[in-house]
């Protein structure tokens, strides 16, 4: 996949300093996939979800401690990283 939103990313382990390495870690599972749909994606991180009303995914990194929201192009092999929050801060979106 190509991943976009990596500043987000950066940002995000800047202030939260304990997200860093679980967040590359994501990072390197998401550049080396191949999804090609959400079974796949399930299959590799099992912890992910799929809101079908903001058509994003999300992500639960670090042990359920963050939540990263992205779009996936499964056609494109794009993934687009729309948000990283807290697991707090995305119960109170």
């Amino acid at each position: 996949m190509t991943v976009l939103g990596e500043t987000l990313v950066a940002e995000f382990s800047r202030k939260y300093q304990r997200s860093g390495k679980p967040l590359a870690r994501f990072l390197e599972i998401a550049r080396a996939a191949t999804w090609l749909h959400m079974s796949e994606v399930k299959a590799t991180l099992p912890a992910t979800d799929y809101d079908p009303r903001e058509q994003t995914y999300i992500f639960d990194i670090g042990g359920n401690k963050y939540r990263l929201l992205a779009n996936i192009d499964f056609e494109e092999q794009i993934l687009n990283i729309r948000a990283v929050l807290t697991h707090e801060q995305y119960n109170r979106k």
